[in-house]
């Protein structure tokens, strides 16, 4: 490094990322690979690094916030990550997820790629290789951003189109989830609320942020008809102090 360039100055450090930041969530029960993620990933600009030691942990992680991608052993405790992949790929479809493992493909048989992961990387993997996976999972865009529409609104265009898909809904500090198919309202999950109680918080959110994908694999526990929760949310959201 030269004299002249503007690296060599004492303490110099990388010019702040400016843009939104995405969290990547690494679920690995080997201390020293969690390290090694911890200060090796600090490089990807414009990413925060999570870890959890089991599957387990990860789940409770994507319950509280946002996560953007999921990196994930398969060999943990508790829940191993062929639990967590099938978990995430039937509640949070819009989850990129990254496998890193041991495991050679004649134990794993490719199934993570089955349950729904995008690539599976040997251990022990390049830095440079993970980061680069990280970067392309990060392009992937939802199916649909909503901009311009309420939430009810939106649903019962879905219901119209009988679509199924899985909506993820940002409020001002909380994400809630809500499952359609074939248009009408089958599940909805907000931290560990579930269902109809789930449902009716998320709804009478104002002004929510929406994106969605074209899926939805989760169980119904919830039977009225749409129509029904939304008279339902507009009332208990009127009879409510302050709207909310």
């Amino acid at each position: 490094m030269s004299a002249s360039d503007p690296r060599a100055t004492q303490g110099w450090k990388p010019p702040p990322f400016e843009g939104m930041v995405k969290t990547v969530l690494v679920a690995e029960d080997d201390r020293a690979t969690q390290n090694l993620f911890r200060v090796g990933l600090r490089g990807l600009a414009g990413f925060r690094i999570l870890v959890a030691s089991n599957g387990a942990e990860a789940m409770e992680i994507m319950q509280e916030g946002t996560v953007h991608i999921l990196v994930t052993d398969l060999n943990m405790p508790v829940m191993d990550g062929f639990s967590l992949i099938s978990i995430v790929a039937e509640r949070y479809p819009q989850i990129p997820v990254l496998v890193i493992t041991s495991m050679p493909e004649a134990e794993h048989q490719n199934v993570p790629l089955c349950l729904g992961a995008l690539r599976i990387l040997a251990k022990p993997v390049r830095l440079s290789l993970l980061m680069e996976e990280i970067k392309a999972a990060a392009q992937l865009e939802p199916d649909g951003m909503v901009q311009g529409i309420t939430l009810n609104s939106l649903m019962q265009l879905m219901e119209w189109e009988r679509k199924s898909a899985t909506l993820t809904i940002r409020g001002m500090d909380s994400i809630g989830h809500i499952y359609l198919k074939g248009g009408q309202l089958i599940h909805a999950a907000l931290k560990d609320l579930e269902g109809l109680e789930a449902a009716y918080r998320i709804l009478a959110w104002d002004r929510p942020r929406i994106e969605f994908v074209d899926t939805c694999k989760v169980h119904r526990t919830i039977n009225m008809p749409l129509t029904e929760i939304l008279l339902n949310a507009a009332f208990l959201k009127d009879s409510t102090p302050g709207g909310a």
